[in-house]
């Protein structure tokens, strides 16, 4: 269903995207004691890259192939990659310790993807659903103005712009896990201008090259960067949160 989202924006979501902190690897390790993980909805492997700073044995599974030809290119050496949907994994049963679901829980189908983890998740075994969340500072509000304008997407709420409905007080915490762990963590991120655009052309409303109001949006952007940088970056944090849970 959500499958083709980021077709074509691979390379710039693998290059510009922010990654996770160290402290939160170290939180899972600490709190499931894992041997098997499998990171669901890998994308690029920006999250997955994490996971291997731990002796853990890694499965990457992700559906779309321009993103997995790029986790293949970065990982395909470290870890077993799988193309396969979040909601029918073509995983073994009862064979993994942890799932990860790092920025992607927002696109499955809720109740097949639990389906799946329990079945191929071990007795016992943990989910974690990993959010980094932009937090709304002044250049956020400016950028925000600038996606109103000019996706479409975005303008009519087709895509999140948040994760309210199933945050961990009112879905995560209460209805989908039977027991809940959270850690919420800073995630600092500093951007050159490059980067800053790239950010945002990685998102999967966001314009692209064939778009006929491309530049536009493009030098908007810009401005906003242009307006709130400081020594050639600009500041744009953000919050790491992950809730970590049992059926």
């Amino acid at each position: 269903m959500n499958e083709n989202k980021f077709t074509g924006k691979a390379e710039i979501y693998a290059k510009y995207r922010p990654s996770y902190p160290f402290e939160l690897i170290n939180w899972l390790y600490e709190r499931t004691g894992a041997e098997t993980v499998a990171d669901i909805g890998a994308g690029t492997g920006i999250f997955t890259k994490c996971l291997l700073k731990k002796d853990w044995e890694i499965t990457a599974v992700e559906p779309n192939d321009d993103m997995l030809s790029e986790l293949t290119r970065a990982l395909g050496n470290d870890v077993k990659i799988v193309k396969a949907s979040a909601e029918n994994t073509d995983l073994p049963s009862n064979c993994f310790d942890l799932i990860t679901v790092a920025q992607a829980f927002h696109w499955f189908d809720k109740d097949k993807f639990k389906t799946e983890c329990k079945r191929i998740l071990k007795s016992g075994g943990f989910l974690a659903v990993v959010f980094n969340s932009r937090c709304q500072t002044d250049v956020a509000k400016e950028r925000n103005k600038v996606c109103m304008k000019y996706c479409g997407q975005y303008h009519s709420g087709h895509v999140h712009t948040g994760y309210a409905y199933f945050d961990g007080e009112n879905y995560l915490q209460n209805e989908y896990f039977s027991k809940c762990q959270t850690l919420k963590i800073e995630n600092p991120y500093f951007l050159t201008k490059e980067q800053f655009i790239g950010d945002n052309l990685s998102r999967s409303y966001a314009l692209g090259e064939d778009d006929a109001n491309y530049e536009g949006f493009v030098a908007e952007l810009e401005n906003v960067f242009d307006k709130f940088s400081q020594n050639g970056v600009v500041a744009q944090p953000y919050i790491t949160e992950c809730f970590l849970g049992t059926f």
